[in-house]
């Protein structure tokens, strides 16, 4: 089978549909989620091109929806996942009985998050909830690498206005014991908050 045609596996039984792309991947959830009761009505998403639009267009079909990261390092999708409608998040290296826990609540209609991802979620809601939409929109492009003259084009603002910024997300950042001194600290904040 060619790459173009195995793009999503699909895989439909009397549990979970299981979207991911790596057949093994999407094999081996389905597998573990075969003696889950009444999972048939539960869509789990793995790793898949638009795996965002899939959760809405699911949540928008009345199943419940459980996102499976490949790690908890990366909280900013299951923040937006979550924001989508989906009931659960569970990590890929977490144990089966973790996934089965999530997938569990699921069925019932509660939202179960993998404890990895818990944490991160929270260190990254709180971390957001001191910065203002426009000092992060500064910061993802600044720990990109491009000069502050070219962060203040794109966003057309002056240089003066994105200085204020960087300052601003150093003052904020300070109390917090964040080290901002340096471009590549801020680098290292903008990853933290899962900009890049």
């Amino acid at each position: 089978m060619d790459r173009a045609n195995e793009a999503v596996v699909l895989l439909r039984r009397s549990t979970a549909t299981v979207l991911d792309d790596r057949p093994l991947v999407a094999l081996g959830l389905e597998t573990a989620l075969a003696d889950v009761p009444d999972s048939a009505g539960v869509v789990v998403v793995g790793q898949v091109p638009g795996a965002l639009d899939a959760v809405v267009a699911a949540v928008a079909r009345g199943q419940h929806v459980v996102v499976v990261l490949d790690d908890a390092d990366s909280p900013g999708l299951a923040a937006a996942a979550l924001d989508a409608g989906a009931r659960g998040v569970a990590v890929g290296s977490g144990t089966v009985a973790e996934l089965t826990h999530v997938v569990r609540c699921a069925v019932r209609g509660r939202v179960a998050v993998a404890a990895s991802v818990a944490e991160r979620l929270e260190q990254l809601r709180q971390l957001r909830s001191v910065f203002t939409a426009r000092e992060l929109e500064v910061l993802a492009l600044y720990a990109t690498g491009i000069p502050a003259k070219s962060v203040a084009r794109r966003m057309g603002v002056g240089l003066e206005t994105v200085k204020t910024y960087v300052k601003r997300l150093r003052a904020k950042a300070e109390p917090l014991s964040i080290a901002t001194t340096t471009r590549l600290e801020l680098v290292d904040l903008a990853r933290r908050l899962d900009l890049l």
